[in-house]
């Protein structure tokens, strides 16, 4: 049986993923120079970008998605409840050339 937290982490890395994936699209790297860029093999970023999250941490996607250009900010916030909860919210940004479609 699948513990909440276990459930938890595999759907926060899961989203950090996807998040990359998009980024890495966005710029036009390949693998081999989104892993090298990222300073991670390229043979981690398939497993990663194919959802193989074992040995991959928060913090790791995170460092991966700061060398993409986003900001990464966690905020600790008092709950009303008795227990609190785990949260990742994505803010879309488009890219320059959805910005300035004439680029």
């Amino acid at each position: 049986m699948v513990s909440y937290h276990e459930e938890m982490t595999k759907s926060i890395k899961l989203k950090l993923i996807e998040c990359i994936k998009d980024m890495v699209a966005q710029i036009g790297w390949t693998q081999t120079e989104a892993a090298h860029n990222m300073n991670i093999s390229r043979s981690l970023f398939c497993k990663m970008m194919g959802g193989q999250i074992k040995g991959v941490s928060e913090w790791r996607l995170m460092e991966c998605l700061a060398v993409l250009g986003s900001d990464i900010k966690i905020l600790i916030i008092p709950t009303q409840c008795s227990q609190g909860k785990i949260e990742m919210e994505r803010i879309y940004v488009p890219s320059k050339k959805e910005q300035h479609p004439t680029l």
